[in-house]
């Protein structure tokens, strides 16, 4: 991924914590989320896709681009089974990938879980996290995922987590 298309979601990412709306979930149902990360990561071109989840399970409940709820098929994948390659390098164990439990542990830990970060039924690898990560009076953990061709910023505001998915 270019490091101009992982800049820029990095400075969508941080804007939507600095508007510190993770603190006011309750103020609104959850299909307006979708509309407010649409606007917020998706229209202004550096993310092709987007999503909140409570950092209480990782699980999404908002999710863009939010014509055709395509933003769900992008960034998530019900519970599933895939082949992971074991520590040995060579064999091969069918793993049950739960992508919630997965996406908490990677933003607590900033590590993989044992089946690997998977999102949207794509396994991502974590490149680097910043559990400090400081921009303005802001503090939170940050990390930065990549796949083939595009990976995820990922923060927590310390109650929801945000994931800005980029491309090439």
């Amino acid at each position: 991924p270019s490091r101009r298309s992982s800049d820029l979601s990095l400075k969508c990412l941080v804007a939507v914590a600095h508007r510190d709306v993770f603190n006011c979930v309750a103020m609104a149902d959850e299909g307006s989320w979708d509309s407010t990360i649409q606007e917020w990561l998706v229209d202004p071109g550096s993310c092709y896709a987007a999503g909140l989840a409570q950092l209480e399970d990782g699980y999404f409940y908002a999710a863009a681009p939010v014509a055709d709820s395509a933003g769900w098929g992008m960034i998530y994948k019900e519970d599933y089974k895939e082949k992971i390659l074991q520590p040995d390098g060579e064999t091969e164990k069918d793993m049950d990938i739960w992508e919630g439990a997965g996406l908490k542990s990677a933003i607590e830990s900033g590590k993989k879980p044992d089946w690997g970060l998977w999102l949207g039924g794509v396994k991502h690898n974590i490149t680097r996290f910043e559990p400090d990560f400081e921009s303005n009076d802001y503090t939170m953990p940050v990390l930065f995922c990549q796949r083939p061709k595009g990976g995820v910023l990922i923060c927590s505001t310390g109650s929801q987590i945000v994931a800005g998915f980029y491309g090439e």
